[in-house]
């Protein structure tokens, strides 16, 4: 289903997720690293594609609530294989929040043994505020998939 987001240039569209289905997080990487791969653009008027997994108000407080089932799911507290991460945050058509708080925030809901590494992250946590709604999805090879910008992801230069 196809939602208004309110702000120019964007499109949010829903999924109604039913078991054995892919998560919005598995289409968007297999688009992007098939794009990757094959340098063809999927559509001529798609820049950028970013799964969002959860959303709430944005406020630190309902941030913190809503992206507790993400940090379970990715950055679980027993595991072998701690992560380097990055909190990413955009914001349209909102100025009354903090940027640094935001990502604060974020950033200390992660457990060790996981760490902050902004230069070579294996994840990525999106935070995109849109007016006022507070947008979250978690992505791999952030920087090295050109930021999950299609154009260039796809271009021959």
């Amino acid at each position: 289903m196809k939602l208004d987001p309110g702000c120019n240039g964007l499109v949010f569209i829903q999924m109604k997720k039913r078991d054995g289905d892919p998560s919005p997080k598995e289409i968007v990487q297999h688009a992007m690293t098939s794009a990757a791969a094959t340098k063809k653009h999927m559509s001529r008027f798609i820049l950028r594609l970013l799964p969002i997994e959860v959303s709430c108000y944005p406020s630190e407080e309902e941030i913190s609530r809503a992206i507790k089932p993400l940090v379970e799911q990715y950055f679980p507290i027993e595991t072998e294989n701690p992560r380097k991460f990055a909190v990413l945050y955009g914001a349209r058509a909102n100025t009354g929040l903090d940027r640094m708080k935001i990502i604060n925030t974020i950033a200390k809901s992660i457990p060790a043994p996981h760490k902050v590494d902004l230069s070579n992250p294996e994840m990525t946590i999106v935070v995109e505020i849109i007016k006022t709604v507070c947008l979250i999805g978690v992505v791999e090879k952030y920087k090295e998939l050109a930021k999950y910008n299609l154009r260039q992801l796809t271009s021959t230069n």
